[in-house]
């Protein structure tokens, strides 16, 4: 699927088939933001001839567009730019099976226009697109303008994804405290899991936007340079704070651990009180359940000899329970 928005001398035009765009693309507008979503992974015929008859796109930039990279990219050809950045689109579960909310971008940018690929169905881009026709005079005032609302989208989904890690985080840290439990564990495993695969994709994005903060590129005009810093700056600060909130999840599961373990001993301790406090009980039953003749069946009789017995009983935990309450143990 293809759609297009451009600007020719203040006028506002979109279209949403790849003949048509081109054709408009010979009138020469003066920005034109063109969007494909990859329906199957891969280009329509006319797609494929748009970006590479028209624009005259490498066979290779518009390869990169059908294989995820991976990595993030920016290549400089001859009359373009073309990249590859990564983002988070948060889909249900994704604290189990969080990488399929990563996606990629890959954007061709030269003068005057700015082409966006990929395989998954952007929401924000949608958004932006929607914003582009609504409000032309401010969301297309300029390629650089159009290209850092881009950016500043593809880089703020981490942010988000770390609020949303922040708060389970703190609802974990709530539960464990309160009360342990083995599914604690697995979603600790799962929260370590989404900040690993976020580190992987996050630390080398900067190499990628590092690009247009350079003074010399033909692209960016010194004016906006200060705007794509920073993209770059913002970048920088989610990489800290994905190492932070590494370093969280350890103490995390270090906080579990330890009320399992204090959890573990008061059990311990009630066990052991107990068996403490029926020794006694034990050490006498054992006493009388010899089949000898006892001195106490002389002087209390048979019947009076059981009620020394369990009295002996009662004695010797009320005792135990004494010391051990002025030990404090219980």
């Amino acid at each position: 699927m293809i759609k297009a928005i451009y600007s020719t001398n203040g006028i506002i035009t979109t279209e949403y088939g790849a003949l048509k765009v081109a054709e408009d693309y010979k009138q020469k507008p003066d920005i034109i933001w063109i969007d494909i979503h990859l329906e199957n992974h891969e280009l329509k015929h006319e797609e494929t001839l748009l970006l590479s008859e028209s624009f005259k796109f490498h066979e290779m930039s518009i390869e990169d567009c059908l294989f995820p990279q991976y990595y993030p990219k920016m290549e400089e050809f001859e009359n373009y730019v073309f990249g590859a950045v990564h983002g988070i689109q948060l889909k249900p579960n994704y604290f189990q099976e969080f990488e399929d909310s990563i996606y990629e971008l890959n954007i061709f940018v030269g003068k005057g226009f700015v082409i966006t690929v990929h395989i998954e169905e952007l929401f924000f881009l949608e958004t932006l697109f929607e914003k582009a026709k609504a409000r032309p005079q401010v969301e297309m005032k300029s390629l650089e303008n159009l290209l850092y609302n881009i950016f500043n989208k593809v880089v703020s989904s981490y942010e988000f994804t770390l609020e949303k890690i922040d708060g389970k985080m703190e609802e974990l840290e709530d539960d464990i405290l309160e009360e342990p439990e083995t599914e604690n564990m697995e979603e600790i495993l799962d929260i370590k899991k989404v900040i690993f695969a976020m580190k992987k994709i996050a630390e080398s994005q900067q190499a990628a936007y590092i690009y247009f903060t350079r003074a010399n590129n033909n692209l960016i005009s010194k004016e906006y340079l200060v705007y794509f810093r920073d993209i770059y700056t913002q970048c920088a600060r989610m990489n800290q704070s994905i190492v932070v909130r590494s370093q969280m999840v350890v103490s995390l599961l270090e906080v579990y651990m330890s009320s399992v373990t204090v959890r573990l001993t008061e059990v311990m301790k009630f066990l052991t009180l107990i068996a403490t406090i029926l020794m006694p009980v034990l050490i006498i039953s054992g006493y009388y359940g010899m089949n000898v003749a006892f001195p106490e069946h002389s002087i209390f009789g048979s019947k009076g000899s059981w009620f020394f017995a369990m009295g002996l009983m009662c004695v010797a935990i009320i005792s135990m329970l004494i010391y051990f309450k002025k030990k404090k143990w219980f």
